[in-house]
């Protein structure tokens, strides 16, 4: 039988309904679960596993079909992507159809009421409201956001979001050692909550814009990267610091530096790691440990990266 998804995190397993919708509402939010037919039974199975405190991935089933209610999310924004099967979901006056090449996603101020088919699987994406709300504008725009429901996952910015959603879910099944950092848990939230808003229409990108950011606010935040390499910093502390919006941060850098605050905060770090290989003893330190220290736990990753930006492995730096 073929592995399920996340399969070395499981939460809930169960044939009785009552079970099913309390479990999945103390994850979630509280819902109405029904199954659709008289005869239907319950196979519902949940796995999860957190990437930090922002993200969260999840396999659910529910065996037989079941309409699930909702009403509204209030702080949490869900992706739901079927890996068999199909839903009919509907989020505010929008109704999606939901299959392998269209997913859909659920703001937290519109009123969502669905149906999963027979045999439906989804990959669902948790991202914390709050998190979402402040990358796309913080305080600077306090309405909330909603994205468009429908995600049609064939288009090449939502191809490349799924990707990164996939390296997160073989490094969790594999012991998760990217993310035993919060360092590094960090870095890939932000990254996957800033994807999606590039990826997805939604209500921030036609947001008023602020006025462009100079070289002042650049060096602002490069003064804090460059004190605090070890913190992790979310793009968020470091706009509320500078006295932008995330997005007028990441427009500045983008400008300024052909990058984004936290590429520049993993440069950073990755200088940082090789002073420490330099003045290191071998015989007394190794590679992992120094890797570890600044945040980085996938060594081959690690070792790709200081290469293309050094010319050598970080072993042969150690070595002297």
């Amino acid at each position: 039988m073929p592995t399920t998804l996340l399969s070395r995190h499981p939460q809930i397993a169960t044939a009785d309904p009552e079970q099913a919708r309390d479990e999945v509402a103390r994850r979630f939010c509280p819902h109405r679960l029904e199954l659709t037919r008289r005869t239907g039974r319950l196979d519902m199975l949940h796995n999860a596993a957190a990437i930090g405190p922002d993200v969260t991935l999840n396999y659910l089933r529910y065996g037989d079909e079941v309409r699930i209610t909702p009403g509204r999310f209030d702080d949490f924004f869900l992706v739901q992507v079927p890996i068999s099967g199909s839903a009919r979901v509907k989020v505010g006056d929008r109704v999606v159809a939901s299959d392998r090449v269209r997913g859909s996603l659920g703001s937290p101020t519109e009123p969502v009421d669905m149906v999963w088919s027979d045999g439906c699987e989804q990959l669902l994406v948790y991202l914390r409201r709050q998190a979402v709300e402040e990358l796309a504008g913080g305080a600077d725009d306090p309405r909330p956001v909603v994205f468009d429901p429908s995600m049609y996952l064939e288009t090449p910015s939502l191809r490349a979001w799924l990707r990164l959603v996939h390296l997160a879910l073989d490094d969790i099944e594999a012991g998760g050692a990217l993310f035993r950092s919060p360092l590094a848990a960090t870095h890939f939230e932000q990254t996957l909550i800033l994807g999606l808003l590039a990826a997805q229409p939604n209500s921030s990108n036609e947001a008023p814009r602020e006025p462009a950011a100079g070289s002042r606010v650049v060096r602002t935040v490069m003064g804090l990267i460059d004190a605090e390499p070890e913190r992790a910093w979310r793009l968020a502390e470091l706009a509320g610091e500078a006295g932008v919006s995330a997005r007028t941060l990441q427009e500045a850098f983008q400008r300024e530096l052909g990058s984004s605050p936290l590429e520049q905060l993993r440069r950073t770090r990755m200088e940082r790691a090789r002073r420490d290989l330099v003045e290191a003893d071998p015989v007394h330190t190794s590679v992992t440990d120094i890797a570890a220290r600044w945040g980085f736990f996938h060594l081959g990753r690690f070792s790709q990266s200081y290469r293309a930006m050094y010319q050598e492995l970080p072993s042969q730096t150690l070595a002297g």
